[in-house]
């Protein structure tokens, strides 16, 4: 609409100006080399406007002439252009199948035909040497890719992985601490600075990146709080190793007072305190834990603190197991640990009323086999093989197992071994579970992870 506009404007300024000249006639008169011309101003005007318009074109065609080999090359280069981006989409085509024949060829075409590229032919030329197993050639790529500020990333994430699957964790956290300077606030970035952390044994700036993990939802807050537990158990665990007690204590003060309930913290941090003769220390911690989660496991740490003085007298070891049991009375835990004592001091009236009680609760395989063994020590042979019988067709228990293998465990510890995942091990039902596959933090549903 505008350039129409502007077109009839010009028309009109034309015809104006033709008005103008049509209004004052006259004659022009040129003597010149001997000759003389006389020619009417309108005649005149119209002819040098011819002049005008002929140079004009003229020089329009020397330009076009001059600027056609510029023009042919960049035609040239376009193609090219073009050739090698259907190459390269090709190329990255493949990589994502897995086709490492017609990644390559596709490759060494857009490498050929982009041969000053420092971006997408670099990161296409790395993926195929990935898929060729070739990994020298892969990361050489993925180096170069450093070079460009456009695609630095990409390479800094190329030998990320190229680390990884390596088991380097140590240069792999390295380059993990760059990309997270690039991007600060990408969450599984921040992830997996804080795995490698974890797995190097950086407690404290595991820690610290966990709390930005939370910050920017990377983590959800309640496994951070036990993954933070995970971490303290783990400190004072080497810690306890290397001697230092006092500091191991202090560590698992910390977790225990993130969660009172957790079995695992309260059993080290009250053995320690046994260790160190602080029996009324050690007691207090495991009433605080068995108030909210009552654990086999802190049975035995129980048994070990009974009042001096009192533990060869028969009632008040077992008056010292009552306590668990009221502490906690809807619990079969403390029952069958009450049972337990009562059978090994021959009570045994006693016992069968604690298993009555915990057969109300909880129902259990462990139950059953106390029951048995109860029946026996009496002689009653026929009666401890039908509760054996029934042990085997009772619920299963509740043991430490890890939750990405379903292996079994003895005891909790933060690394659950040989895999090495942390803070895996949980007290469940054990479970039939696929074999472990080492789980990343770097997005899945990416061509650069995708990539075997």
């Amino acid at each position: 609409m505008l350039r129409a506009l502007f077109f009839a404007i010009k028309i009109g300024l034309i015809f104006a100006a033709a008005v103008w000249i049509a209004q004052r006639p006259g004659e022009v008169e040129l003597d010149w080399l001997g000759y003389h011309i006389k020619a009417d101003v309108g005649l005149v005007l119209l002819g040098l406007f011819a002049l005008l318009l002929a140079t004009l074109v003229l020089h329009r065609m020397v330009l076009a002439v001059a600027a056609l080999p510029t023009k042919l090359k960049k035609r040239h280069e376009h193609k090219q252009h073009d050739k090698g981006y259907q190459s390269l989409t090709q190329g990255l085509t493949a990589v994502a199948a897995g086709d490492a024949k017609l990644a390559t060829a596709q490759a060494d075409k857009t490498r050929a035909l982009w041969p000053d590229d420092k971006g997408l032919s670099l990161l296409l030329e790395a993926q195929a040497a990935r898929l060729r197993g070739e990994e020298d050639v892969a990361r050489a790529a993925f180096d170069k890719l450093l070079h460009n500020k456009d695609t630095a990333f990409l390479g800094l994430r190329g030998l990320l992985v190229n680390a990884l699957e390596r088991g380097d964790t140590a240069r792999g956290l390295e380059l993990a601490h760059k990309a997270q300077k690039m991007h600060p606030r990408q969450p599984w970035i921040l992830q997996m600075v804080y795995d490698l952390e974890i797995q190097e044994k950086q407690w404290d700036k595991a820690e610290h990146s966990l709390r930005q993990a939370i910050k920017f939802k990377a983590v959800e807050a309640a496994r951070g709080d036990k993954d933070r537990i995970a971490m303290l158990a783990a400190q004072a665990d080497e810690l306890n190793e290397k001697g230092d007690a006092s500091r191991a204590i202090a560590a698992l003060r910390k977790a225990h007072k993130i969660d009172p309930g957790f079995a695992p913290v309260a059993q080290r941090l009250a053995a320690l305190y046994i260790a160190r003769k602080n029996k009324p220390a050690a007691r207090k911690i495991i009433e605080a834990t068995w108030r909210v989660s009552p654990h086999p496991d802190l049975v035995p740490l129980w048994d070990s603190i009974v009042p001096q003085g009192k533990a060869k007298d028969i009632s008040a070891r077992l008056n010292w197991f009552e306590k668990l049991v009221l502490l906690k009375p809807d619990s079969a835990e403390g029952q069958l640990a009450a049972a337990k004592v009562a059978m090994e001091e021959e009570l045994w009236g006693q016992a069968r009323d604690y298993l009555s009680q915990a057969e109300k609760t909880d129902y259990s395989a462990r139950l059953c086999r106390l029951y048995a063994t109860l029946e026996e020590r009496l002689g009653h042979t026929e009666e401890a093989n039908g509760w054996l019988e029934k042990a085997a067709d009772a619920p299963a228990e509740k043991v430490w197992t890890c939750k990405e293998t379903g292996r079994i465990y003895e005891r909790w510890d933060p690394v659950a071994r040989p895999h090495g995942s942390f803070n895996t091990i949980i007290w469940d039902y054990p479970k039939a579970r696929a074999s472990l596959s080492v789980p990343s933090a770097l997005p899945q549903n990416e061509l650069l992870i995708t990539a075997k």
